[in-house]
Protein backbone atom coordinates (compact mmCIF):
# COMPACT_ATOMS: atom_id res chain seq x y z
CA UNK A 1 0.00 0.00 0.00
CA UNK A 2 1.26 3.72 -0.96
CA UNK A 3 1.80 6.51 1.81
CA UNK A 4 -0.60 9.15 1.71
CA UNK A 5 0.68 12.68 2.03
CA UNK A 6 -1.77 14.78 4.50
CA UNK A 7 -1.79 12.21 8.03
CA UNK A 8 -5.09 12.96 8.07
CA UNK A 9 -5.86 10.82 5.74
CA UNK A 10 -5.08 8.08 7.84
CA UNK A 11 -7.74 9.01 10.25
CA UNK A 12 -9.84 9.36 6.99
CA UNK A 13 -8.90 5.87 6.38
CA UNK A 14 -10.33 4.86 9.93
CA UNK A 15 -13.17 6.39 9.64
CA UNK A 16 -13.97 4.82 5.92
CA UNK A 17 -13.57 1.19 8.30
CA UNK A 18 -15.94 2.48 11.27
CA UNK A 19 -18.56 3.27 8.46
CA UNK A 20 -17.98 -0.58 6.69
CA UNK A 21 -18.38 -1.09 10.94
CA UNK A 22 -21.40 0.56 10.77
CA UNK A 23 -23.01 -0.99 7.81
CA UNK A 24 -22.95 -4.65 8.87
CA UNK A 25 -24.65 -3.16 12.26
CA UNK A 26 -21.81 -3.27 14.26
CA UNK A 27 -20.46 -0.36 16.66
CA UNK A 28 -18.89 1.87 14.73
CA UNK A 29 -15.25 1.73 15.34
CA UNK A 30 -12.32 1.52 12.57
CA UNK A 31 -8.42 1.54 12.57
CA UNK A 32 -5.49 1.41 10.87
CA UNK A 33 -1.73 0.63 11.28
CA UNK A 34 0.56 2.89 9.17
CA UNK A 35 4.40 1.83 9.10
CA UNK A 36 7.90 3.54 9.89
CA UNK A 37 7.71 4.74 6.10
CA UNK A 38 4.54 5.98 6.01
CA UNK A 39 2.56 3.10 4.35
CA UNK A 40 -0.96 2.00 5.31
CA UNK A 41 0.07 -1.79 6.46
CA UNK A 42 -3.66 -3.06 8.07
CA UNK A 43 -7.52 -1.73 8.34
CA UNK A 44 -10.05 -3.06 10.24
CA UNK A 45 -13.52 -2.26 12.00
CA UNK A 46 -14.96 -3.93 14.57
CA UNK A 47 -17.19 -7.48 14.12
CA UNK A 48 -17.82 -8.45 17.72
CA UNK A 49 -21.35 -9.13 16.25
CA UNK A 50 -20.53 -10.19 12.97
CA UNK A 51 -18.11 -12.56 14.83
CA UNK A 52 -20.09 -13.53 17.72
CA UNK A 53 -16.71 -12.70 19.36
CA UNK A 54 -16.43 -10.04 22.18
CA UNK A 55 -12.65 -9.79 21.21
CA UNK A 56 -13.15 -8.91 17.63
CA UNK A 57 -12.32 -5.20 18.42
CA UNK A 58 -10.81 -3.01 15.91
CA UNK A 59 -7.45 -2.40 17.51
CA UNK A 60 -7.25 -6.11 17.80
CA UNK A 61 -8.31 -6.88 14.32
CA UNK A 62 -5.66 -4.40 12.82
CA UNK A 63 -3.25 -5.10 14.78
CA UNK A 64 -3.11 -8.76 14.38
CA UNK A 65 -3.46 -8.30 10.15
CA UNK A 66 -0.09 -5.84 10.68
CA UNK A 67 1.79 -8.71 12.20
CA UNK A 68 0.86 -11.09 9.60
CA UNK A 69 2.20 -8.16 7.02
CA UNK A 70 5.17 -7.60 8.93
CA UNK A 71 5.67 -11.13 9.63
CA UNK A 72 7.27 -9.57 13.33
CA UNK A 73 6.59 -10.03 16.86
CA UNK A 74 6.28 -6.29 17.43
CA UNK A 75 5.05 -3.23 15.48
CA UNK A 76 7.70 -1.02 16.96
CA UNK A 77 7.64 2.39 14.83
CA UNK A 78 4.48 1.77 13.35
CA UNK A 79 1.49 4.02 14.51
CA UNK A 80 -2.49 3.20 14.94
CA UNK A 81 -4.86 5.07 13.93
CA UNK A 82 -8.63 4.63 15.56
CA UNK A 83 -11.61 6.53 15.38
CA UNK A 84 -12.26 5.72 19.43
CA UNK A 85 -10.25 5.77 22.32
CA UNK A 86 -9.48 2.52 23.17
CA UNK A 87 -10.76 0.15 25.97
CA UNK A 88 -8.61 -1.56 28.29
CA UNK A 89 -8.30 -4.63 26.12
CA UNK A 90 -7.29 -2.69 23.34
CA UNK A 91 -5.25 -0.44 24.94
CA UNK A 92 -3.54 -3.46 26.84
CA UNK A 93 -2.97 -5.19 23.27
CA UNK A 94 -1.37 -1.89 21.48
CA UNK A 95 0.89 -1.72 24.24
CA UNK A 96 1.92 -5.24 23.89
CA UNK A 97 2.56 -5.03 20.52
CA UNK A 98 4.76 -1.99 21.44
CA UNK A 99 2.95 0.65 18.81
CA UNK A 100 4.94 3.81 18.64
CA UNK A 101 2.03 5.75 18.36
CA UNK A 102 -1.46 6.17 18.85
CA UNK A 103 -3.93 8.52 17.53
CA UNK A 104 -7.44 8.62 18.38
CA UNK A 105 -10.34 10.38 17.50
CA UNK A 106 -13.55 10.27 20.32
CA UNK A 107 -13.05 9.79 23.85
CA UNK A 108 -15.15 7.06 25.18
CA UNK A 109 -15.80 8.35 28.84
CA UNK A 110 -18.00 4.96 29.82
CA UNK A 111 -15.15 2.44 28.54
CA UNK A 112 -11.79 4.63 27.28
CA UNK A 113 -8.82 3.58 29.04
CA UNK A 114 -6.07 6.11 27.69
CA UNK A 115 -7.56 9.72 28.56
CA UNK A 116 -10.63 7.95 30.79
CA UNK A 117 -10.85 5.23 32.88
CA UNK A 118 -7.53 3.18 33.96
CA UNK A 119 -5.41 5.10 31.71
CA UNK A 120 -3.18 2.18 30.55
CA UNK A 121 -0.47 4.28 29.55
CA UNK A 122 -0.21 6.82 32.37
CA UNK A 123 2.84 4.87 33.53
CA UNK A 124 4.93 6.95 31.17
CA UNK A 125 5.13 3.64 28.86
CA UNK A 126 7.03 4.07 25.68
CA UNK A 127 4.24 5.56 23.34
CA UNK A 128 3.04 9.16 21.85
CA UNK A 129 -0.28 9.64 22.40
CA UNK A 130 -2.66 12.19 20.42
CA UNK A 131 -5.97 12.67 20.47
CA UNK A 132 -9.15 14.45 18.73
CA UNK A 133 -8.45 13.62 15.57
CA UNK A 134 -11.95 13.84 13.29
CA UNK A 135 -13.43 13.77 16.70
CA UNK A 136 -16.77 15.10 15.47
CA UNK A 137 -17.12 12.82 12.72
CA UNK A 138 -16.33 9.83 14.86
CA UNK A 139 -18.82 11.41 17.73
CA UNK A 140 -21.67 11.74 14.98
CA UNK A 141 -21.30 8.43 13.54
CA UNK A 142 -21.50 6.55 17.01
CA UNK A 143 -24.31 8.93 18.40
CA UNK A 144 -26.48 8.19 15.63
CA UNK A 145 -25.94 4.36 15.79
CA UNK A 146 -26.77 4.35 19.19
CA UNK A 147 -29.87 6.46 19.03
CA UNK A 148 -31.43 3.93 16.50
CA UNK A 149 -30.51 1.19 18.87
CA UNK A 150 -32.94 2.93 21.49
Amino acid sequence: MKSLVDPMDYMQLAIAEAIKAKNKKEVPVGAVIVNSEGQVIAKAHNLVETKNNPLCHAEKLVIEKALKVTSKKFLIGCDIWVTLEPCAMCASIIKQARISRLYYGAEDKKGGAIDNGPKIFSNNDNIEIYSGFSADKSEIMLKKFFKTLR
